[in-house]
């Protein structure tokens, strides 16, 4: 087993150690939280596998995968990372697990990768592809039931791999719930520190997780159904303005569960645009006004978001992973809690 490699900055350091000796690092395998290895970075509570976080650097961008929920079974899709599972489609194989990807910053694509063994469809050839490239961890904490892991990351123009467009810091924070719903909060700092940045309006982009199948919309053994914080249901969910989604039915055992994804209303235009599709994407997309507002020039038309040299955009995302449906999870009650902090 690899040891886990941590950097800590002095400010963390310091930090933590005036947080007194409830903070520690790596943890205790056996009853709490701990990680261990490199890439992927395995993140375990009680000894047993709660998620790993892929560097991904040949995939363009960092994502979690597996993700375990509280039936013990993956919730996200196990293809392009595990082909034994026949019914699962083979379909968008940038769709990694859960991750954090753009469609348009200066031009360049970081959402999708050009075509790549086991994809539908191809990728448009003449389109500016850029990679999201992990460049390691700043600090583990763990104290008490949560443990947070940061880390940091460069955007990178893929025809160029010396060019950086953007970069970003990232926050993961996970806990159980009473009820033991796994949560997983992201903070995500996005910095123009390579100039100014311009981030465009389209569908494809955000915090986003591909599913089980179970969950999907539609498909052979598809029995997922929708909520918003709005009231809305069912559909596909193309263009929904809320604070939260619960995207929930049964696992391949029949176990009923979910996963509800949260807006934090201090996130640029808040409440978000969702894209909830039939294959099983959920993504929380704030650059999406224009194409989902009937307008797809909207933003275009005003250049886009522009972060000038030296600004940053910070978004807070929360995740559930639940048992049974929104109402019995307290997902209404769970979204207050969370903006209330």
């Amino acid at each position: 087993m690899k040891s886990a490699r941590i950097l800590f900055p002095a400010v963390l350091l310091a930090s933590m150690t005036a947080a007194g000796a409830s903070a520690q690092v790596l943890g205790d395998v056996a009853q709490g939280w701990s990680i261990q290895g490199s890439d992927p970075i395995e993140i375990v509570f009680g000894g047993r596998l709660v998620t790993k976080y892929h560097a991904g650097f040949e995939e363009g961008k960092p994502y979690f995968y597996p993700i375990m929920g509280p039936s013990g079974e993956n919730m996200t899709r196990h293809w392009p990372m595990n082909e034994t599972f026949e019914d699962e489609e083979r379909d968008h194989p940038y769709h990694r697990g859960m991750w954090y990807g753009l469609g348009d910053v200066n031009g360049c694509d970081f959402w999708s990768r050009p075509e790549s063994p086991g994809a539908d469809a191809a990728v448009d050839s003449d389109k500016q592809y850029g990679v999201i490239r992990h460049r390691g961890m700043n600090g583990v904490i763990i104290r008490g039931s949560t443990i947070t892991i940061k880390t940091r990351s460069d955007w990178l123009d893929a025809g160029d791999a010396e060019k950086r467009v953007c970069s970003d810091r990232r926050e993961f924070t996970l806990f159980y719930r009473e009820d033991g719903s796994l949560v997983l909060d992201l903070t995500l700092r996005l910095i123009a520190d390579a100039g100014d940045i311009t981030i465009g309006d389209g569908e494809e982009g955000g915090w986003a997780i591909r599913t089980i199948p179970t969950l999907r919309r539609k498909g052979a053994v598809a029995t997922g159904r929708l909520l918003s914080s709005e009231g809305d249901k069912d559909g596909e969910a193309a263009g929904w303005r809320a604070a939260w989604v619960d995207c929930h039915g049964s696992d391949r055992a029949g176990n009923a569960l979910g996963i509800a994804l949260f807006d934090h209303p201090e996130n640029l235009h808040a409440p978000t645009w969702w894209r909830v599709t039939d294959h099983g994407l959920l993504a929380a997309n704030p650059f999406a006004r224009g194409n989902f507002e009937g307008d797809p020039g909207a933003e275009a038309k005003d250049g886009g978001t522009v972060l000038r040299n030296g600004e940053s955009l910070t978004f807070r995302y929360r995740t559930i992973f639940h048992e049974g449906g929104p109402e019995s999870a307290g997902i209404a009650e769970a979204y207050e809690a969370f903006v209330a902090k």
